[in-house]
């Protein structure tokens, strides 16, 4: 087994008299670090855009305390499992994430802040002013 994001076809880390060895790389996986972190980003920014979203729904809802914790929970795990879907429910090949928890668990301080500045915002403005 090759290390993550180490050339196929550079021999390194096989057998190279071995019979089944080929020039071809076919059957090898390949991890490229670039496109796993272009994905990391893409979902970051999807997370964060579904708790802006979600932080206004809760705000002009007039939902305080708990219930808004709540909403933002719901909403963070839901955009998890649509982006699993989307991944095929295969995350390690598109993120190198190994755990289903981790991937749901990812960004949940940046998006928490991004639900807490729309929550308060427009709670503020449809019910203070």
């Amino acid at each position: 087994m090759m290390a993550p994001g180490m050339d196929p076809m550079s021999g390194l880390g096989s057998n190279p008299t071995s019979p089944n060895d080929s020039t071809s790389g076919a059957g090898r996986e390949i991890f490229n670090a670039q496109v796993a972190q272009l994905n990391s980003i893409r979902m970051s920014d999807a997370r964060t855009f579904m708790s802006i979203v979600s932080g206004v729904s809760a705000g002009i809802g007039g939902t305080t305390g708990m219930g808004g914790a709540a909403v933002f929970g719901v909403c963070h795990v839901a955009t998890g499992m649509g982006l699993m879907v989307l991944c095929g429910m295969d995350v390690k090949s598109y993120t190198g994430l190994s755990s289903w928890f981790s991937f749901l668990s990812q960004d949940i301080q940046k998006c928490g802040m991004s639900f807490m500045l729309f929550w308060t915002l427009f709670y503020g403005v449809v019910y203070l002013f």
